[in-house]
């Protein structure tokens, strides 16, 4: 009885180890919530884009939205909506550079549209005004493409990627004409599927966003550098820096969204595995995906919980034996 006793001591002991070394992994794997977009209003987050004088991020939703961009609060909240009185076409990426909000109607499914526009807006506020706008209209010299993604470098120069299998990215004038179309310039490649993207830091790196991952190009070569994998997320679209300008933000579109924090992928981050087909829209409805996070803690609780029970069994049975 004292040898069964003595097992059991030492088995506990050992599941008391075992269950301390794993949590703290478990833990630690977990992705990074910076905050959940819960406004009723936005149901299609296409674009972040930090404003450091705002003290805000801005977003807009994806095609079918009137002229409007959601200032957002680092807690996730709505804070106020700039108005513009224009019928956007297909609304994909936003951006900010210095004092100025750039808005990107540059979507193309179908690949019909002779030209894509860029609004653009000075001294932006989220008060729920209604203001005046200026646009540039832009042309690719090799026929439409759809695109998701605006980038604007420390200059002021915009760039425009493509969401091709064969993706591209455009450079605009450096002066771009507000009377005429301008004709962007191909000046280099970019991985598929690309739906949002921004400059790091610096000016020297482009971070660009897939529906499975995040990856670094040199801004002069558009070599990639480096590659991570993203959270878990129905459809992502959003990119941007922090606030503290320390690490990225990833955005979903869809209902109450998550939007995490993630570390900028470096030489020494794990360059992820291509899915069968990175290119998949599958909108997951809202409670379909809090049922799929709800399901994988449930699966991790039960195989911690069956690993303790056998573990726990053999034990005993040895003890008995004993």
């Amino acid at each position: 009885m004292g040898l069964i006793r003595a097992s059991s001591r030492v088995g506990l002991f050992l599941l008391t180890v075992l269950m301390i070394a794993i949590i703290p992994t478990v833990a630690g794997a977990e992705d990074t919530l910076a905050f959940r977009i819960k406004d009723a209003r936005i149901t299609e987050s296409s674009g972040l884009a930090v404003d450091q004088a705002g003290n805000l991020y801005w977003t807009i939703n994806d095609s079918g939205d009137r002229g409007v961009a959601y200032g957002i609060g680092l807690d996730g909240k709505v804070q106020g909506t700039l108005n513009f009185r224009a019928q956007p076409i297909d609304v994909e990426a936003i951006a900010v550079h210095q004092d100025r909000l750039y808005i990107a109607d540059i979507g193309d499914n179908n690949a019909q549209r002779r030209s894509v526009r860029v609004f653009y807006f000075s001294n932006p506020r989220a008060n729920g005004l209604t203001v005046s706008y200026h646009a540039y209209d832009f042309r690719y010299p090799d026929g439409p493409h759809n695109a998701e993604t605006l980038l604007v470098n420390d200059s002021g120069r915009l760039f425009i990627v493509t969401k091709d299998k064969e993706g591209a990215v455009y450079a605009a004038p450096r002066k771009p004409d507000r009377q005429g179309v301008n004709e962007l310039k191909k000046v280099g490649s970019a991985p598929a599927d690309v739906t949002d993207g921004t400059f790091l830091p610096g000016g020297e790196r482009i971070a660009l966003l897939t529906y499975t991952s995040i990856d670094v190009l040199d801004a002069s070569s558009y070599k990639v550098l480096a590659s991570s994998r993203i959270p878990s997320q129905p459809q992502a679209e959003s990119l941007t820096m922090t606030m503290d300008q320390q690490s990225l933000l990833v955005g979903s579109e869809g209902k109450k969204s998550r939007v995490y924090s993630v570390a900028v992928p470096s030489d020494a981050t794990p360059t992820p595995t291509p899915s069968e087909d990175p290119g998949a829209e599958t909108d997951v409805p809202e409670d379909q995906t809090d049922s799929i996070q709800n399901q994988k803690g449930t699966m991790l609780t039960l195989g911690l919980a069956g690993f303790v029970a056998l573990v726990a069994g053999t034990v005993v049975a040895f003890a008995r034996k004993s």
